[in-house]
């Protein structure tokens, strides 16, 4: 698969829900003796399944 560079803007809550999903799977990863992931690949993960999303104001 081609790699695209995106550009995203998220919210406080967003980004606290994102920091706790990546906290939780570091602490998964420790327990288990794994490699702890990179903050990009899960930014990668989120981006390919899809996170909550809303529609704003739309600029003009």
């Amino acid at each position: 698969m081609a790699k695209t560079r995106v550009s995203i803007t998220i919210d406080g809550k967003i980004a606290k829900a994102i920091e706790n999903y990546y906290r939780e799977k570091v602490k998964v990863a420790a327990e288990k003796g794994e490699a702890i992931p990179k903050l990009s690949n899960v930014y990668e993960e989120i981006i390919e399944r899809g996170w909550e999303s809303k529609s704003g104001p739309k600029k003009r």
